[in-house]
């Protein structure tokens, strides 16, 4: 298996082609260099930053489709550098990564983790080292760049193996950072894998690999960078179950709007596919997004809490048009539940609505979808929470959730309770390492 290119879905965006073998060539799209400018290469499966913005609620152009999960995460890595098979030194760091992926998964369906892309900045002492072995530039080939997918098959794929990247004429800057974004055009998406008949799926950063070549006063001098995670690598857990032959699980122009997270630290969001009844009225296919900044580990003995914690509710098109055509020309009402499930730590269930949100009297409008920020300001409270004695990881996913409606239409006033058991295929948010 290898980066997905030549059989992509239809309709999506392909990749300019190359002979098979042949390295990509990356253009000097970075800031001023370093003596590690072929180990930036490395981590070149991921993705550029993102745009800035404050703690608030949701902003409804950022949550995602029912049933996708968008994220950004800043990964510690640890990459051995060598010089042949001698070990010269181990450099710390953090790869800054984000993409999509499907929020649950059905028994052997297709899927891809999309819109992938990233970008790694090394430190200024680092560069300040060029001096003194008298570096003045560098070339860089990544030929190993592995995503996996534990549980699934393949469980890793190694998006360089058939066609690696080349970075040629790095320039030497001594003490300035180096930051690397790679891809320079476009996006990566990494498939497909096959989900298993059952459990889980959790995606995984496996290793990098580059080639160097620094350029010296005295000559050509070929080092090794070998990169891997060097704490929490569970990015993200898929449960599996529901019906087998699901359609395939590739998503396209989702919105990807993070802030930079901090070192070992998430921000993301996922849109829960849900069904609630309203009493007897109609059965309502909805999404419950839930976003906030969470870490990838904790050390025994710690809790966490999600930061600026916020969610919404999403009403597709479809389910509108039940609302109408029962009669409803408008929707408000508050929110008083939504459960949040912890698996290896307590509490077991934290609802996260502290007190009734307000959905605003919203009009509705045949074929046009809904999104409602939950709260409309400010953010929720989640956590703190507590890993149980023994575990090694606790996994936090959505629960219940309740609402009040109050629908006005051609038949007056209708006010209905909205009850919306767990999803059927659990949704997880957070697959926390427990070190």
């Amino acid at each position: 298996m290898r980066f997905r290119r030549a059989t992509r879905p239809p309709h999506s965006k392909r990749t300019r082609s190359r002979p098979p073998g042949t390295p990509r060539r990356a253009s000097r799209l970075w800031r001023p260099a370093g003596l590690a400018a072929g180990v930036t290469a490395v981590l070149a499966a991921v993705l550029l930053p993102a745009s800035q913005q404050p703690a608030q609620a949701l902003d409804p152009v950022d949550v995602p489709s029912i049933g996708a999960d968008t994220g950004r995460f800043n990964l510690p890595i640890a990459c051995q550098i060598r010089l042949g098979p001698l070990p010269i030194f181990t450099l710390n760091t953090d790869v800054d990564v984000q993409g999509v992926a499907p929020v649950t998964l059905g028994p052997g369906q297709e899927f891809w983790l999309n819109q992938g892309s990233g970008s790694i900045t090394f430190p200024s002492w680092l560069t300040s080292l060029a001096p003194f072995a008298g570096i003045g530039a560098a070339d860089a080939v990544v030929n190993d760049l592995s995503i996996g997918a534990r549980n699934a098959s393949p469980e890793a794929i190694n998006i360089a193996a058939e066609d690696p990247f080349e970075i040629d004429g790095i320039p030497i800057q001594a003490g300035q950072e180096l930051t690397v974004g790679l891809p320079l055009e476009g996006t990566f998406e990494v498939g497909p894998f096959t989900a298993p008949d059952e459990g889980t799926v959790t995606f995984e950063f496996v290793r990098a690999q580059v080639d160097v070549t620094l350029h010296t006063f005295f000559g050509p001098l070929d080092i090794t960078a070998d990169c891997r995670a060097s704490q929490g690598n569970a990015l993200l857990t898929v449960a599996v179950g529901g019906p087998a032959g699901q359609p395939p699980a590739y998503f396209q122009n989702e919105p990807l709007n993070f802030p930079e997270p901090a070192s070992n630290e998430v921000d993301g969001i996922i849109n829960a596919p849900y069904s609630c009844e309203l009493e007897d009225v109609i059965t309502a296919d909805v999404g419950i997004a839930v976003g906030g900044r969470f870490p990838l580990s904790i050390r025994r003995g710690e809790t966490f809490s999600f930061t600026d914690a916020s969610g919404a509710l999403t009403i597709p098109a479809e389910t509108v048009n039940q609302m109408l055509d029962v009669g409803y020309e408008t929707a408000a009402g508050t929110v008083s539940r939504l459960d949040l499930l912890v698996q290896g730590g307590t509490p077991r269930v934290d609802n996260v609505i502290d007190r009734p949100i307000e959905i605003p009297e919203t009009r509705l409008v045949r074929n046009q979808p809904i999104v409602v920020p939950l709260p409309a300001d400010g953010t929720l409270t989640a956590g703190p929470y507590t890993p149980a004695p023994g575990t090694t990881n606790m996994i936090i996913g959505t629960g219940a959730a309740e609402a009040e409606f109050v629908f006005e239409g051609d038949g007056g006033t209708v006010e209905a309770t909205g009850t919306c058991e767990e999803p059927e295929v659990p949704v997880y948010l957070v697959d926390v390492a427990i070190l």
